[in-house]
């Protein structure tokens, strides 16, 4: 997916309610979940005094951002980055306030439709579902290596799964077997 192709989700609306504070001198507005840049160029745009931080965790959303933003130029900092780091990159920065803050949260379309991404069920691909493919473990870590009960837990809670504990009982007893490596195996077990 390019950044030609992606609509934001509810873009007028977010120009709409950051606007009244993007249109001031010396705006700064922090989009901290970047992903494809689509909000972000749509403020540089229309307020072409502001700045923009961008942040995101994903180095390829950033690099497909970067591109899409870059006749902005030093207009848009983009930073390899997660929610919780916001106060030391505003520090680094040297920013003290912002005027806007958009979290566009949720699942970008960047992850689900890049198939080495290991997102989707309807292919097969590596099992990896990360968000920042550069760090932390990948799903294939979690169902050769935690137990049972923890797998369980993380179905239920998280994928509201019904058969949980028998899906998480199978995904042990099957990876004595083998190791999970790809979406299609683990996709077959659960089916």
């Amino acid at each position: 997916m390019t950044s030609a192709t992606h609509i934001p989700v509810m873009l007028e609306r977010c120009v709409e309610i950051l606007g009244p504070a993007l249109g001031r001198p010396g705006a700064v507005v922090l989009d901290a979940t970047l992903g494809l840049g689509g909000h972000s160029e749509a403020f540089l745009q229309r307020f072409p005094e502001a700045r923009l931080i961008g942040l995101d965790r994903d180095p390829q959303a950033l690099d497909a951002a970067g591109k899409r933003l870059a006749p902005f130029g030093e207009r848009a900092t983009l930073v390899h980055a997660v929610y919780d780091e916001i106060p030391e990159v505003l520090e680094r920065l040297g920013v003290a306030t912002l005027s806007g803050t958009l979290f566009d949260l949720g699942v970008s379309s960047l992850q689900l439709d890049m198939r080495e991404r290991g997102f989707a069920y309807s292919y097969d691909a590596p099992l990896d579902m990360r968000m920042d493919s550069s760090r932390g473990i990948t799903a294939a870590d979690v169902v050769n290596t935690y137990p049972a009960t923890e797998i369980a837990r993380i179905l239920r809670d998280y994928g509201e799964e019904r058969f949980a504990r028998r899906i998480a009982d199978r995904i042990v007893a099957e990876r004595e077997r083998e190791p999970f490596t790809t979406t299609a195996r683990l996709a077959e077990l659960v089916r």
